[in-house]
């Protein structure tokens, strides 16, 4: 493929990714209220007037509009933005990194950024997100196998070992953390999102994302403390969203685990 072509089809991956990412804002917002991501068409949550295409341009529409409703002139949460830059970015660095493969790779990232962003709102993990995202990861591991024409019971296998391990690791750290905080210590959401990891990277991606995304995560916790101002056991974080970006690490850095194996050695 010529460096010209390349760059063009970049281009349009980092568009794709952000017209993606403009409709996964509206399943963000709408899917947790149990509203339809289909009807009504997009409109202000303010006034309710209809939002016109022109209006709907991803990134370029917000940013043309200052963040305001064009007709109430409420003000558009910028996160809306972060969301659209976010899906382009991933979309464009899948096809640099992964070129003809990248697809496969476009809708996995589009469950993560639903699942992470749900999180952070609602604390909760759809399972269309959890569930449907380890399915995916099963279907693939058979799926890519027949289509390059090698027997698919190889990748099966490491995939269901990968979902068996995130599932196991992580309902037992639930386990052991509720008798020892005599609460609920994880959801049941986090459990099924690192079986789906798992069944999408294996094990070695398991083993990434929990060290990793205990470590963000403790991060994201004591910033957000510092932010509220308020201190204690009983202050909840969202934990999908680490396992996500720990998960997002080792796919575009895998790289780093030889690092992280090196460090225990």
């Amino acid at each position: 493929m010529s460096s010209s072509l390349n760059n063009l089809i970049a281009a349009w991956s980092f568009y794709f990714g952000a017209v993606i990412a403009s409709f996964l804002n509206v399943v963000i917002w709408r899917v947790p209220r149990g509203e339809s991501v289909v009807r009504p068409p997009s409109h202000c949550p303010k006034c309710d007037a209809p939002i016109k295409w022109y209006q709907n341009l991803p990134i370029v529409s917000y940013l043309w509009l200052r963040g305001k409703c064009a007709k109430c002139h409420a003000p558009i949460s910028p996160r809306y933005l972060l969301v659209e830059i976010l899906g382009g970015v991933l979309f464009w660095g899948a096809w640099l990194k992964f070129g003809l493969d990248a697809p496969i790779l476009w809708v996995w990232f589009s469950l993560m950024i639903v699942g992470s962003f749900i999180d952070f709102d609602h604390h909760l993990l759809p399972d269309f997100v959890t569930i449907g995202g380890m399915a995916y990861g099963l279907v693939l591991s058979v799926a890519i196998p027949l289509i390059a024409g090698v027997s698919p019971w190889a990748g099966l296998g490491w995939s269901l070992v990968g979902a068996a391990s995130g599932l196991g690791i992580m309902w037992l750290i639930r386990f052991l953390g509720g008798r020892a905080f005599k609460r609920e210590a994880m959801g049941m959401g986090d459990v099924l999102l690192m079986g789906a990891v798992g069944s999408m990277t294996g094990w070695p991606g398991v083993l990434f994302a929990l060290v990793v995304s205990s470590f963000l995560g403790s991060l994201g916790g004591l910033a957000a403390m510092a932010v509220s101002r308020k201190w204690g056991r009983n202050f909840e974080i969202p934990y999908g969203p680490y396992i996500c970006l720990a998960n997002l690490i080792y796919i575009f850095f895998p790289e780093t685990m030889d690092w992280y194996l090196r460090l225990f050695r």
